[in-house]
C-alpha cells in the first residue's frame, strides 16, 4: 500500500510538474517588436546547433538580428557563425548568452555590438532574454542581474507564469504552437522592409560635431562589457566590436566607444563612418529597413565585410571545402525569403524582374495602364518572356487594355482588348479570389488588381505588377513600371 500510495503520489507530481512548464511556456511575455517572436526562435534554435561547430559568434540588439548575416558570411568566406540578436538586448543580456552558447560550442571569434552600451537595460528587454534561455545556472544568474536592476521577483524571471499568469484570456493559436526551426537562419530575421527618403549626410557621423548631444555609457553596461572581455581573454576567445549602421549613432558614441576599446586593446569597426559605408557598398535607398537599422540587403553587405575582414585577420576554417559540414537551414525557405527581401528594396526594374525570375512560387498579375506599344525595351521584353509572358507588349495596338495572369506553375492566362475593358478573374488553388481589370479609353485609363477582395495595383501609366505568395497568401511586392520614363513605383509594407 506505500508503495502504491508512493507512486501516485510520484506520478502527481510529475504530472503537475509537466504542466506547469509546459503553462510556463505559454505564459510568456508577448514581444511587440515587428519581428515578432523571431528572436525568441532563433534563441531556442541555438540549442539545436551541432555541437562545437560555429567558430563566430555575434552578440549585439535587434541591429544584429537584422543587420548580420551568418549565412551570407558562410557563403563569402566559408565562415561558420551563429548571431545571438534580441530587441534593446543589454550587456548583461550579451554576456550570459554568450555563456550559454560557450556550454556547447568554442568560438574562435566574438563580434559584438557596442549599441546598448548607451540605453538604459528595460525590464521587458531582459524579460524576453531571459524567457528565450532555457533552465540552467546561466538563467538563473541572469534572472539575479535582471532582479538587481529592475527589483522585480527572481522567481518570475525564471518561471514567467509568476509574472504573466493572468494573461490566459489573450491567449491566441500561435501562444501554443510548436517550435519550428525552418524560418531560422542561424540568428539573421530577414525583413521585406526597406525605407525610403533617409538621409545619407544625417547617417554618417563624418559630419557631426563631437560636442553635440553627448551621452554617457551606463556603469552596469560597461561592468558587463568588461566581463565579456575578461571571458573572452580567459577562453583565447578573439573579441571585435563593431556598430551597424545606425541613425541616431552620434561621433561622440563612437568616440566614446573607441577610447573604451583602446583601453582594452580591442579592434573597433563603426560602419557609421563614411570609408566603411563605402567599403561595404552601402545604398541608403535600398539598404535600410528603418532608420537605425539595416534591412537583410544591407545585412548581406555589412557580412560580406566581416566575413572578409574575419578570414583575413584571424585563423577560421573555409567550411565550403568541407562537404560533410552543415548549415542546418532551409536553404529553399531561406533563398525565398531573402528574394522577397529584395524585391522590396530594389527600384531597378530589370534588376527587379531579373530577381523575380528567382522566385518560383508566386502569381505574377500584370496589367496595363495605356498604350505600350515601342514602349517596352528589348531588356525588359526578354525578361518579361522569361517570366512566361507570350504576348510582345510593344505590339499591342493602339486602345487595347491587356491583362495576363503567370501562374506558379509556369503557366500563363493572358487576354487583350480593344473594347471598353479587358478582364480575367478567379480563384486561385488557395480559395482566393482574383480579378484584373485594363481599361485604355482616351476618356478613362485604369489599371486594377484585387486580390482576396483587396485592390492592390498602383493604378499608373505602364506596367502595374502584384506578386502574390499562394502558399502564405501574402502579397510580397506591388510595382507600377513607367514606360516612358522607366522609373518603377514600389508598395513595400515598409512605407
Amino acid at each position: 500500500m506505500k508503495r502504491k500510495t508512493l507512486l501516485k503520489g510520484a506520478a502527481f507530481l510529475l504530472g503537475f510538474l509537466l504542466l506547469l512548464l509546459a503553462a510556463n511556456g505559454v505564459m510568456k511575455h508577448k514581444t511587440v517588436s515587428d519581428s515578432g517572436n523571431q528572436e525568441l526562435l532563433n534563441a531556442e534554435n541555438m540549442y539545436a546547433l551541432t555541437e562545437d561547430s560555429v567558430d563566430v559568434l555575434v552578440l549585439g540588439s535587434s541591429q544584429v538580428a537584422f543587420g548580420v548575416s551568418p549565412v551570407e558570411m558562410y557563403e563569402r568566406s566559408g565562415i561558420s557563425a551563429y548571431s545571438i540578436g534580441m530587441s534593446q538586448a543589454s550587456m548583461v543580456s550579451n554576456y550570459y548568452w554568450m555563456l550559454e552558447f560557450c556550454k556547447k560550442q568554442d568560438p574562435s571569434v566574438v563580434m559584438l555590438d557596442v549599441s546598448t552600451l548607451f540605453e538604459v537595460s528595460k525590464e521587458t528587454s531582459e524579460r524576453v532574454s531571459a524567457d528565450a534561455m532555457r533552465l540552467s545556472p546561466n538563467k538563473l544568474a541572469l534572472a539575479r542581474a535582471a532582479t538587481a536592476l529592475h527589483e522585480e521577483s527572481m522567481l518570475s524571471y525564471v518561471f514567467p507564469l509568476v509574472k504573466y499568469h493572468s494573461r490566459w484570456y489573450s491567449l491566441a493559436a500561435e501562444d501554443f504552437g510548436g517550435y519550428d526551426n525552418d524560418y531560422c537562419y542561424r540568428g539573421l530575421n530577414i525583413t521585406d522592409k526597406c525605407k525610403k527618403g533617409l538621409s545619407y549626410t544625417t547617417l554618417v557621423i563624418d559630419n557631426d560635431d563631437p560636442e553635440a548631444d553627448v551621452r554617457e555609457m551606463y556603469d552596469y553596461q560597461v561592468a558587463y562589457f568588461e566581463k565579456i572581455v575578461d571571458y573572452c581573454l580567459e577562453n583565447d576567445i578573439k573579441l571585435l566590436l563593431f556598430k551597424t549602421p545606425k541613425g541616431s549613432w552620434t561621433l561622440s558614441d563612437s568616440n566614446q566607444v573607441q577610447t573604451l576599446a583602446d583601453s582594452c586593446g580591442l579592434t573597433y569597426l563603426d560602419f557609421n563612418y563614411e570609408e566603411l559605408l563605402e567599403a561595404i557598398g552601402f545604398d541608403i535607398t535600398t539598404d535600410m529597413k528603418d532608420k537605425d537599422h539595416l534591412n537583410t540587403s544591407g545585412a548581406d553587405k555589412l557580412s560580406d565585410y566581416l566575413a572578409d575582414y574575419a578570414a583575413a585577420q584571424y585563423d577560421l576554417p573555409d567550411l565550403r571545402e568541407d562537404l560533410d559540414y552543415d548549415l542546418q537551414i532551409n536553404e529553399k525557405l531561406y533563398e525565398t525569403e531573402r528574394t522577397d527581401a529584395y524585391l522590396c528594396a530594389t527600384t531597378d526594374p530589370a534588376a527587379w524582374l531579373a530577381l523575380l525570375k528567382e522566385h518560383s512560387d508566386c502569381d505574377i498579375f500584370l496589367s496595363t495602364y495605356g498604350d505600350t506599344a515601342g514602349l517596352v525595351s528589348d531588356e525588359l521584353a526578354a525578361l518579361l518572356a522569361d517570366l512566361g509572358l507570350e504576348t510582345d507588349l510593344n505590339e499591342l495596338e493602339e486602345g487595347y487594355g491587356f491583362v495576363a495572369w503567370l501562374t506558379n506553375d509556369g503557366t500563363s492566362v493572358e487576354e487583350k482588348t480593344e473594347e471598353s475593358y479587358v478582364s480575367i478573374s478567379g480563384t486561385l488553388d488557395n480559395g482566393v479570389a482574383y480579378q484584373m481589370t485594363s481599361r485604355n479609353q482616351s476618356n478613362r485609363k485604369q489599371s486594377k488588381q484585387l486580390i482576396g477582395g483587396e485592390d492592390q495595383s498602383i493604378n499608373t501609366p505602364g506596367l502595374n505588377i502584384t506578386v502574390y505568395d499562394e502558399s502564405t497568401e501574402t502579397i510580397i511586392e506591388t510595382v507600377a513600371i513607367d514606360l516612358e520614363t522607366g522609373e518603377m513605383t514600389c508598395v513595400t509594407r515598409s512605407d
